[in-house]
């Protein structure tokens, strides 16, 4: 990785520039690249953490329905995905209103 720091040119000025990282000064909130990007490109999640408002990161808010597995999606909606993609938007809308996925 890589730490933005600022440094001084051998005048004493200061400048900026990127150093390699050591992994070692790694502050709070701070994570590797590589878990964001993970956490990113996760396909499905349950629904304990999509429901009551919580929304993961990458996740669209108004689509969280999209990313739980099957299985998950059919035992929250009752029904499959095709027929709920097929019902009218406010019925949708209401299902996922009762269902605490807004």
């Amino acid at each position: 990785g890589w730490d933005f720091r600022l440094s001084k040119a051998s005048n004493g000025t200061p400048r900026s520039g990127l150093q390699p990282s050591s992994g070692a000064n790694k502050g709070p909130g701070i994570r590797d690249g590589r878990e964001v990007l993970q956490e990113l490109n996760r396909e499905h999640y349950p629904y304990e953490e999509l429901k009551d408002g919580k929304c993961p990161t990458g996740v669209n808010p108004c689509n969280k329905e999209d990313y739980l597995c099957d299985e998950e999606f059919e035992a929250v909606f009752g029904m499959t995905r095709e027929k709920f993609t097929s019902l009218a938007k406010w019925k949708k809308v209401n299902l996922k209103k009762e269902k605490k996925m807004f």
